[in-house]
């Protein structure tokens, strides 16, 4: 008899199947050998793959994410979508609010439930403190690789900001020009080396749904993603650039997906203490179960 391991398939920051972006959970990896992970999550090709192993001593969960290209050293989705997994699968609850943490190669990541009517209705991760990383002079090149022209491209800087995984982050002017974005390979291929290699984030304070704060896209295809549909490990840094530049304040709602047919809503709150540092990133949304199967090791 083969042996396998069971995996659980669900769609993050949605409460509706079939938008939101794509998870699969292994709930326990402990069969799963170490060089067979990157395979397995490129074979699924969807933007993350999580590989759990059973609770620690302090009930902690040791969490591996891999892309279909690489392995990252925290995420947003899957960190949320692990959450709602742990909570409504591995450790029902019917409690109004709880906390589950994460070991992941940042460290441990802490994970806020909420409850409505004892029903989870949100997670919500802390992310590492920001780094405000180089600006990116090449507007031009930018522009390019985004079938825009320069005029399109906001004032605020291009820049690299990271919490945990750095972006590039490209403000945009309107909405339109967001959603007439065409990723060039091409042009990427040659600036690729220049950039380090880091996934790029457009995005604009013009929004679809009139309770949104900020619209964005996401390409990151040496992570194997040409365009994911909702990303909270950028989110956490675009939250953190917005408040750096005074352009968004308070809790807001961050909108991505719609130009791939699959809404995502993800909520971030940058906290300040006293002194108007950054003391907090905290990033969530719901999710929602659309699957299990078993994969053949």
């Amino acid at each position: 008899m083969k042996k396998s391991s069971t995996y659980h398939l669900l769609d993050v920051f949605t409460d509706k199947k079939f938008s939101g972006n794509q998870l699969a959970v292994f709930p326990d990896s402990r069969e799963i050998p170490e060089h067979m992970m990157q395979s397995i999550a490129t074979e699924f090709n969807i933007s993350e793959t999580v590989y759990l192993f059973p609770a620690e001593s302090d009930g902690s969960f040791n969490m591996r994410i891999f892309t279909p290209g690489q392995e990252l050293p925290t995420a947003g989705h899957p960190t949320v979508g692990s959450a709602y997994y742990v909570a409504t699968h591995l450790n029902p609850t019917d409690s109004k609010s709880g906390t589950i943490v994460f070991n992941q190669k940042v460290g441990a990541v802490e994970v806020d439930l909420h409850f409505e009517d004892e029903k989870l209705v949100s997670a919500v991760m802390s992310q590492p403190l920001p780094q405000f990383l180089e600006k990116i002079n090449e507007r031009e090149e930018i522009s390019t690789l985004l079938s825009l022209g320069t005029s399109e491209l906001a004032d605020t800087p291009i820049q690299k900001v990271s919490c945990g995984v750095p972006y590039i982050l490209v403000p945009i002017k309107n909405l339109k020009a967001v959603q007439e974005i065409q990723f060039r390979l091409d042009v990427w291929n040659r600036l690729k080396e220049k950039l380090n290699h880091c996934f790029i984030y457009a995005f604009t304070t013009e929004t679809e749904l009139p309770n949104s704060g900020v619209h964005g896209r996401m390409f990151a295809p040496e992570g194997g993603i040409l365009e994911d549909p909702a990303t909270g490990s950028a989110n956490g840094p675009l939250g953190c650039y917005l408040n750096h530049y005074n352009l968004l304040s308070g809790p807001f709602q961050s909108e991505q997906g719609f130009e791939m047919g699959r809404p995502s809503l993800i909520q971030v709150e940058i906290v300040e203490n006293e002194q108007g540092e950054i003391s907090q990133v905290l990033v969530g949304g719901n999710a929602v179960s659309v699957g299990i199967g078993e994969f053949y090791i």
